[in-house]
């Protein structure tokens, strides 16, 4: 029996989900729970057996009214505020080797996939590539590439509980890793022979413009939010209005023009002073969060019968990956920082590359929140492309 059908009692659920998850990780923080498993899975995890349980009726009016004020709403919003937080300016005082080492990770992570679904390809159901095309946006740049690339390829359900799995495959094996290069910095560039000369005086130039604001550390007002909230409704509102103007073009839908216009939108507002708005990303995480728990409603376990076959692809694809990876470092003499932090900010984004960057230097923490906002700039555009030729890949 379903129990509920409305939109409101279908929105509430996700929120009430939200809540408790998120709100056991703040007052438990070391919670062995979380260490495990990251609070994003777990919600995914309980939205996904709601659904496979029939919580709510999936051909219901409301259910799926809901659903798609994602797609119409929710997904540009979202958006529009993330890459209003990057100034593509701030990116080009990485330097060019910085840079490159963001690239040939992208690089090696495509040909990775590349390789393992050739390999794979007989054993895996007939959208694979949309799957795969999904999580390569978060390889890339982060959940919120692999939201943005899964609504351009309609990739939902149990494809997109594929590519949740392959996301958590691949992000807890490649921090492992980076973790455990760390200590072994020295030897590192022993072998790569390697210099880390210059790169001070690039965290100079990039520390002193990010503490040119100091404001926006502040917490946010409610004046900020309603600020923000207006930003991202009028741009839908606008995105939404211009769609039907469009030429129809044969890869592009409504919901991949709104991907399209509302990062596009996004980062024009970044090189405006609306880059400096305070609580931007807390309201872009929270639309993010509702995407990923409705591309999850439509989930029914019981029929996730390629999981193994998807875990094997994401494994062989890491392993070709670091292969080709190592060998463009050593090619290109590249230190220890420079190769992990270029490495994380494709696979972790502004999440975890800042991390890495400052257990090196607490100095150096700028170039992974710059390296983390390129990610987020090309991820989408770099998997849908790959996606398209994956698509070719299957049809040989």
């Amino acid at each position: 029996m379903n129990l509920i059908t409305s939109a409101e009692g279908f929105l509430a659920f996700l929120l009430v989900a939200m809540t408790l998850i998120f709100g056991y990780e703040k007052k438990y923080p070391n919670s062995k729970w979380f260490k495990v498993i990251p609070s994003m899975l777990w919600l995914m995890i309980i939205v996904a057996v709601a659904a496979t349980l029939h919580v709510w009726d999936p051909n219901a009016e409301g259910v799926i009214a809901a659903q798609d004020l994602m797609y119409t709403t929710f997904l540009p919003m979202m958006l529009i505020m993330f890459m209003l937080t990057c100034d593509v300016r701030d990116i080009l005082k990485l330097g060019p080797r910085m840079i490159c080492s963001f690239l040939i990770t992208t690089v090696s992570v495509l040909i990775g996939f590349t390789i393992a679904f050739m390999i794979m390809k007989n054993w895996l159901p007939e959208r694979a590539w949309a799957s795969i095309a999904s999580v390569t946006g978060s390889f890339v740049g982060e959940t919120i590439n692999m939201r943005a690339v899964a609504a351009v390829f309609g990739v939902e359900g149990v494809d997109f509980a594929y590519a949740a799995m392959m996301d958590t495959i691949g992000f807890t094996v490649v921090l492992s890793v980076a973790m455990w290069i760390m200590p072994r910095r020295e030897k590192w560039n022993k072998i790569m022979k390697a210099s880390t000369e210059g790169i001070d005086e690039i965290a100079v130039k990039i520390n002193a413009s990010m503490e040119s604001h100091p404001e926006v550390k502040e917490a946010p007002s409610m004046w900020d939010y309603a600020k923000l909230f207006a930003i991202a409704l009028t741009g839908t509102a606008l995105i939404n209005w211009f769609i039907p103007f469009i030429p129809e073009v044969p890869f592009l839908n409504a919901t991949g023009w709104r991907v399209v216009l509302g990062s596009l939108l996004g980062i024009a507002l970044g090189l405006t002073p609306l880059h400096w708005s305070k609580g931007a990303t807390n309201v872009a995480n929270v639309f993010l969060y509702m995407s990923l728990c409705v591309a999850m409603s439509y989930s029914d376990l019981s029929q996730c019968t390629s999981a193994p076959a998807f875990a094997a692809t994401v494994l062989i694809m890491l392993v070709i990956m670091y292969i080709v990876w190592l060998s463009l470092c050593k090619l290109l003499k590249l230190d220890c920082f420079t190769a992990a932090v270029g490495f994380m900010a494709n696979f972790g984004g502004t999440s975890s590359a800042p991390a890495i960057a400052g257990a090196y230097n607490p100095n150096w923490v700028g170039f992974g929140i710059l390296l983390g906002f390129f990610g987020d700039l090309i991820g989408t555009a770099v998997a849908v492309c790959f996606g398209y030729f994956l698509q070719y890949l299957s049809m040989l």
